[in-house]
């Protein structure tokens, strides 16, 4: 995969934790033997993983400050003092990033970085933007509750009604950006939470981007903390505003300024 000078396109990694004292330790380790590899076998160049620590309380920080000084592709982030959210966490590390395609990942890996060709085969394809997937033809599942899938197709129909977004999954933390696209993105996030992924979306397709839509593997892990059932009602109002601002004032996508995530 080339980037526009017509050399090998190199990727950020960019994963929000907050808390992930627990999780963390297997996270660094599989960053640390398959990341480049991953990165290599989809065509691009590793250039860096951005771990952005949201205002941790445990020894997050502390774990990611050590493991820096023996990966030299790893660079922590540490932009907020207290916790802001997924989506202000993503947004300080891609406001970061170096690359020229940012990668979102999830702190358990639940959709292994091995997937991450399925994602440039589809911009390689023609698309601008490529998402993977868990409900889409072809998409694997493995150890979801049966409630969780629920939860989610009911949510994921709702925030297409009122997005007009045409993405059947929304919220599998597995996306593959254009830095610029997605900084511009970052600089006017005003979703700091779990709504952040329908805020980039919506974005991309305000701006004609194409958006593929990637089948992938996702392997729940059933030590995640947040709840699909609990988090949905705050995520859905979020949406409505965004979708208020975006669909029916129809801004030019820069929100007043304080609306903007912005790290501290």
């Amino acid at each position: 995969m080339e980037s526009r000078l017509g050399q090998t396109a190199s990727i950020s990694i960019v994963i929000p934790a907050y808390n992930e004292e627990v999780r963390l330790p297997a996270l660094l380790e599989k960053l640390d033997t398959e990341a480049e590899e991953a990165a290599a076998a989809a065509g691009m160049r590793l250039h860096e993983v951005l771990v952005v620590d949201d205002g941790s309380t445990d020894r997050t920080r502390q774990l990611l400050k050590a493991a820096e000084v023996e990966n030299e592709w790893l660079h922590p982030v540490f932009p907020y003092d207290r916790n802001r959210g997924k989506g202000a966490a993503f947004a300080a590390g891609a406001l970061r990033a170096a690359g020229d395609y940012v990668l979102l990942a999830d702190v358990d890996l639940s959709t292994p970085l091995s997937e991450l060709g399925k994602l440039t085969a589809a911009i390689e394809g023609g698309a601008d933007v490529a998402i993977g997937s868990r409900a889409v033809a072809g998409a694997v599942v493995e150890r979801g509750p049966a409630h969780r899938k629920v939860t989610g197709n009911t949510f994921n129909v709702a925030v297409r009604l009122l997005t007009g977004l045409r993405v059947r999954d929304t919220q599998n933390g597995f996306k593959l950006f254009p830095t610029k696209a997605v900084k511009r993105y970052a600089a006017r996030l005003t979703c700091p939470g779990f709504a952040f992924d329908v805020e980039l979306l919506m974005r991309a397709d305000r701006e004609g981007l194409r958006i593929a839509e990637v089948p992938i593997l996702y392997m729940h892990d059933l030590r995640s903390r947040v709840s699909v059932a609990s988090a949905s009602p705050q995520m859905l109002r979020e949406i409505v505003q965004l979708s208020y601002r975006l669909r029916v004032r129809k801004d030019d996508g820069v929100a007043d300024s304080a609306d903007i995530v912005r790290p501290a």
